[in-house]
């Protein structure tokens, strides 16, 4: 194969490819702020990097990323797109891939926020649920910290490495070294920034007009945020971002390399391994809303 990005490939490439593999891995990010040292481009690249690494050991193509999502920062740069825009988008794509044969569909996030995914998960359910042609093809969500865990690092404190801290600076420097800025790294005030190491909605303030849980609130990010790091991006290093790409990225491989085979199985003997189907729950009395299995 002379490469594994589906955007440089011709249309015959493509076709010839279907011939012998059918696996396809989508990446998704976000235009955000990502702090002073790093780009606002930071998790496309997040979703990219990854992504050809899994394609590497799969043998298998990458789709060109789908660049927006839901952020919920409101800094300069930053680009919101409604959940349901990026799931109406994101659920056109995988129809779009399936009509032309691909049965693996492997979507590589490289924005972690909770609101675009849930409603994935929840829309793409529900795409399958309505759309027979797609009961043969498994969709998967492969995020890095479902297959590996970071070693604890005694320099934190405690906190956590949410964003724009060691994880993701430590992967721009070893493979987009020309997008960092070390020298411009800034922190919010060091009260706020040590309340975002521990909770990653700390940039959030949620208010209503009647104090009522069936009122929907208002939310906004705290106007004393300048920055927007939530983590420890003065313990980056190159060395560091290649040793937690490969690692988390080679576990994950194994186990989709196991599911395609299994997958590829039970399409042939028409077996399938019944789960429990998740279901909307609405808490009464509660402005909460859960999916729970």
């Amino acid at each position: 194969m002379r490469t594994h990005a589906m955007g440089e490939m011709t249309v015959k490439e493509i076709r010839e490819y279907l011939k012998t593999n059918k696996t396809i891995i989508i990446p998704y990010g976000v235009v955000e702020q990502h702090g002073y040292h790093l780009p606002v481009s930071m998790d496309i690249h997040n979703a990219e990097v990854p992504a050809y690494v899994l394609a590497e050991k799969l043998d298998c193509i990458v789709a060109p990323p789908l660049n927006y999502c839901f952020s919920g920062g409101q800094l300069p740069g930053t680009i919101n797109i409604r959940p349901t825009s990026f799931c109406a988008v994101m659920c056109d794509i995988v129809e779009s891939l399936a009509s032309q044969g691909f049965e693996n569909i492997l979507i590589y996030p490289g924005h972690g926020g909770s609101e675009s995914l849930a409603q994935l998960k929840e829309a793409l359910r529900i795409l399958k649920w309505l759309n027979a042609s797609l009961e043969k093809v498994m969709i998967m969500i492969l995020r890095r910290g479902d297959h590996w865990r970071a070693p604890e690092d005694p320099r934190m404190s405690g906190g956590a490495d949410f964003h724009a801290g060691k994880s993701e600076t430590s992967l721009m420097l070893a493979y987009r070294n020309h997008l960092v800025q070390m020298e411009n790294l800034e922190l919010d005030e060091p009260a706020l920034a040590e309340r975002m190491r521990h909770d990653q909605d700390a940039y959030q303030i949620c208010t209503t007009l009647s104090g009522q849980p069936q009122e929907i609130s208002t939310t906004r990010q705290r106007k004393e945020i300048q920055v927007g790091v939530m983590g420890y991006p003065e313990l980056a290093s190159a060395e560091y971002g290649k040793f937690a790409v490969e690692s988390a990225i080679s576990a994950m491989a194994e186990m989709v390399k196991k599911a395609i085979a299994d997958a590829d199985e039970n399409r042939r003997t028409g077996n399938r391994i019944e789960v429990k189907s998740p279901v909307l729950v609405v808490e009464e009395g509660s402005d909460a809303v859960a999916i729970k299995a």
